[in-house]
């Protein structure tokens, strides 16, 4: 008797199946391995947002001494304005910019070391007291600052200090020269 028909077909059934979950199996070995390097870049990502949020969230500086030099010795001495900032917070504090009356400080003065003006040159003797500068907490740093001339501070007119930070924090109080 003759059969009709392949008798391998079953076999076949069987191969077909097995190529199909090896398939099955490296798609599924690649999309987890995958998912799992996103959700770690992830991770890390929302971690380093939540500490520099935190971290921003406990800086705090208090801007105190606010002296306005009327004789530093300096043709521009009326421009001279002592600033000392206190790191009142428990994390360091990176100080990027002081404005004084809405125009950024780009002049330091020494008036200790070297009576003049300078764009961020340490003077011949000291520390320099140019920015960005980093304060630790409970720690003070006192900047003198000047403004280029035509501007001044004026007579019993309230000045506008604001300090910002690295993180942007933003810090603002007002004083009254003499």
């Amino acid at each position: 008797m003759r059969r009709i028909g392949s008798s391998h077909r079953g076999l076949s059934t069987i191969v077909t199946a097995g190529i199909m979950l090896s398939a099955v199996a490296v798609l599924g070995s690649a999309v987890v391995t995958w998912s799992s390097g996103n959700l770690k870049a992830f991770e890390t990502a929302l971690s380093n947002t939540a500490v520099a949020n935190t971290n921003k969230i406990t800086e705090s500086v208090a801007i105190e001494n606010i002296a306005f030099c009327s004789n530093c010795g300096h043709s521009n001495s009326q421009n001279v304005t002592n600033v000392t900032l206190t790191n009142t917070g428990t994390v360091s504090v990176k100080i990027t910019q002081i404005q004084l009356n809405s125009t950024t400080i780009k002049s330091y003065y020494y008036s200790k070391s070297s009576p003049s003006f300078t764009s961020c040159s340490p003077p011949p003797s000291g520390s320099s007291t140019c920015l960005p500068v980093t304060i630790s907490p409970k720690q003070s740093y006192t900047v003198s600052i000047g403004l280029n001339s035509p501007v001044k501070w004026g007579s019993q007119k309230p000045d506008t200090i604001t300090v910002t930070t690295a993180r942007g924090s933003v810090f603002t109080t007002q004083a009254a020269p003499p």
